[in-house]
């Protein structure tokens, strides 16, 4: 292994492009990796700090630090053979707040991380990278939507999409959209969601609104819900209430958070109806709906108060029986309760259909 002059680590921290950001003042300044080498084996040690070109590596603690570029590892692209031994027990903690929807605690607890182990955002597969996406996840998870902004601009997010898999860029992507609704920016939010919507041509123009492009029902779900938002500063209501019902229908059984989101939007929206004051009965059955199911996929007590009277199974209108032919009544004369004969004692029909008129070709003949 080859060992790097001070001026040379100086170097490597000053103009390496290292992935510290200011606002990520690292609490760690190492942090414990097993590294596989194509040639040398598979040391263990310590990471002091890491940018994209590679490590700082040094092999006791506080020792001096030696760069090995990330070519000399085994492993391609982010795959490389990196093991940081921290990983489980460091995200134990906000892993569990998580997944008990905790999403306030698990955003400190995950920032936590995020800034402690800045050291490590430039090594691939860092779970430093990992705790800022879901601090951003989590944050939105609790509504606080205003908060995302400085974390998914901030240089340290650059890192989720190029040191993670690419999944998690997939859903960094959504994350920024939340950010710019967050930001009450519906100018920029309407411009950026254009990018996943089918332009409207020819006949498409009659549509309400621009249909989707082809993608996974969670996707779409978020899109409509917030597309919606726009609709509802633009004061389209109607187009806003087509997009919250498309996103409770999406997300109703995979996403709880969002289907509560959007159906508490759509409630509120018929609820200011004026017909509601009227007791239109189309109007006050179309939110009875809305609201009888949330109560059931959700709870009643979950359910805001001013919407909780109108939790019940809405009555449909009822179709009329058919009617039925009465015998004729006892005593009566004969012939009472059948068709009118005609005079050649025929029965007469009282209103017959006209007959379907032939085909063009027959009448031709």
């Amino acid at each position: 292994m080859t060992v790097f002059p001070m001026k040379t680590i100086s170097n490597f921290i000053l103009t390496g492009v290292l992935l510290v950001p200011m606002g990520l003042l690292a609490q760690v300044r190492e942090t414990p990796v097993t590294i596989g080498l194509i040639e040398g084996g598979n040391p263990q040690g310590y990471v002091q700090n890491s940018n994209d070109q590679g490590v700082l590596f040094a092999t006791t603690p506080g020792g001096g630090g030696q760069m090995i570029t990330y070519d000399k590892m085994r492993g391609e692209g982010i795959e490389k053979l990196i093991r940081f031994e921290e990983r489980v027990e460091v995200l134990g903690t906000p892993r569990a707040l998580f997944s008990a929807g905790q999403y306030t605690e698990a955003a400190a607890a995950f920032g936590k991380v995020a800034r402690d182990y800045a050291i490590i955002l430039g090594g691939p597969q860092n779970f430093a990278s990992e705790a800022l996406f879901y601090q951003i996840e989590s944050l939105k998870r609790a509504g606080q939507y205003a908060a995302l902004a400085p974390l998914v601009n901030s240089p340290a997010a650059k890192t989720i999409t190029t040191k993670l898999s690419p999944s998690y860029a997939r859903f960094f992507e959504f994350q920024k959209l939340w950010a710019i609704y967050g930001q009450n920016d519906m100018a920029a939010l309407k411009s950026a969601l254009e990018l996943y919507q089918e332009p409207q041509t020819g006949d498409a123009k009659l549509l309400p609104a621009p249909n989707f492009k082809k993608l996974p029902p969670n996707e779409v779900s978020q899109i409509a819900f917030l597309r919606a938002k726009v609709f509802e500063s633009e004061g389209a209501k109607d187009k806003a209430l087509n997009d919250y019902y498309c996103s409770f229908s999406l997300a109703y059984g995979n996403d709880v958070l969002l289907s509560k989101l959007s159906m508490g939007a759509a409630m509120l929206i018929q609820k200011q109806d004026p017909r509601i004051a009227q007791e239109n009965k189309a109007a006050l059955n179309q939110l009875q709906s809305i609201a009888y199911l949330y109560s059931r996929r959700f709870g009643k007590d979950s359910m805001p108060a001013e919407f909780q009277a109108f939790a019940v199974k809405p009555e449909l209108p009822k179709p009329a029986p058919a009617a039925e032919e009465k015998p004729a009544p006892e005593g009566a004369p004969a012939g009472e309760g059948k068709p009118a004969e005609g005079a050649d004692g025929k029965a007469k029909a009282e209103s017959p259909a006209p007959a379907a008129e032939k085909p063009a070709e027959e009448k031709a003949k």
